[in-house]
């Protein structure tokens, strides 16, 4: 009697080392989870970062970041481009044999050693503050295990961005809300402000948290009226742009953008008198400086004039020097002598 067995989806298995379940799997992030499971469900196939990146929807940066993680871990070794499990006695799976570099201490007289540290001190010493770094993948895990709200933080942002971050996205995040010390609703404000001006980049969303964490923004409110500025500041200078007739690669600046709002939003010239005082700049300096427009406008917002007429007028108005020329004093004129110099010297007594 023939018969069969049925297992289903468990015809096909594979083993994960109890040390993962019971140590790393709190510790470790989503993505090096997906890329274990990946691995150690293909064993004897040849991948590339690339490819196990394509089939998990990972960049291929975080598939071999996830790699490494678990290499150092002792979960895999790594040698001559192949994973093994690291508890496998064999010569190329030992874990001391990754390309780690080792440094080898020998013992100095105490003589040199004093000698060594006088010409250190001899030297002057520069003091450089270090930049926070970034938390890793397992400070991570540890504040997530510990903090609701940076969870809730870090789904909302997926949301938003409408993408799966990446771990070094990720770690921006948590950079933004643990290290620079912003509030979630303030960084989610960052974010909703990034899509509104069609850069939903993390690095632009790291330039400007750091920007509000050093002017310190810590409410919904600093963070509504810092947006409102910055929106008001991007229209001003488009408005002056098109009037200048004029294209800047990449982003304005702070100084550009501080011009173009006081001009536009402060002072409130029309477009008619922008441009005059932009073909003044060109007549003047040949070419266009910012702070020369600023110095045109600033004397015609001081005089109260408001369109050219008022400049045409003002210069018809604007008195003129009349030179006119001093009569001698009568001093001056009793100074003078009553005979001529050139007359006496031509005639000779001698003669």
């Amino acid at each position: 009697m023939a018969f069969t067995i049925n297992l289903g989806n468990w015809g096909s298995v594979f083993a994960v080392p109890s040390k993962v379940a019971d140590e790393k799997l709190k510790l470790s992030s989503a993505y090096q989870l997906r890329v274990l499971l990946y691995v150690l469900g293909h064993n004897n196939m040849n991948f590339t970062n690339e490819e196990i990146g394509k089939a998990l929807a990972m960049h291929e940066e975080d598939v071999k970041d996830a790699l490494t993680y678990w290499v150092q871990e002792g979960i895999l070794a790594f040698k001559d481009d192949v994973y093994t499990p690291s508890d496998v006695p064999v010569e190329n799976n030992s874990r001391k044999e990754i390309n780690t570099p080792t440094v080898q201490v020998k013992e100095e007289k105490p003589v040199i050693k004093e000698k060594v540290v006088e010409q250190v001190t001899e030297i002057p010493q520069r003091t450089v503050m270090p930049r926070p770094q970034k938390p890793n993948h397992t400070q991570i895990a540890m504040m997530v295990a510990k903090d609701k709200t940076l969870v809730d933080l870090l789904n909302e942002v997926q949301m938003i961005l409408g993408k799966t971050m990446s771990n070094s996205d990720t770690a921006t995040i948590v950079y933004l809300y643990d290290t620079c010390g912003l509030p979630a609703p303030v960084i989610l404000m960052v974010v909703q402000y990034c899509m509104v001006i069609n850069k939903p980049n993390l690095r632009t969303i790291e330039r400007i948290g750091v920007q509000w964490a050093d002017e310190g923004i810590s409410t919904v409110l600093e963070a509504d009226a810092k947006i409102q500025e910055a929106t008001q500041s991007t229209v001003a200078f488009k408005r002056v742009a098109s009037v200048f007739g004029i294209h800047i690669a990449g982003n304005p600046s702070q100084k550009q953008l501080s011009y173009a709002n006081k001009w536009v939003e402060d002072w409130k010239f029309s477009d008619e008198m922008l441009l005059e005082a932009y073909e003044r700049c060109l007549d003047a300096k040949g070419e266009m400086k910012f702070s020369y427009i600023d110095g045109i406008l600033k004397r015609w917002y001081n005089d109260g004039i408001k369109n050219i007429s008022e400049i045409e007028n003002k210069s018809v108005q604007k008195p003129r020097k009349v030179v006119t020329k001093q009569q001698p004093s009568a001093s001056k004129l009793q100074q003078k002598p009553s005979y001529n110099i050139e007359e006496l010297e031509n005639d000779s007594y001698f003669d």
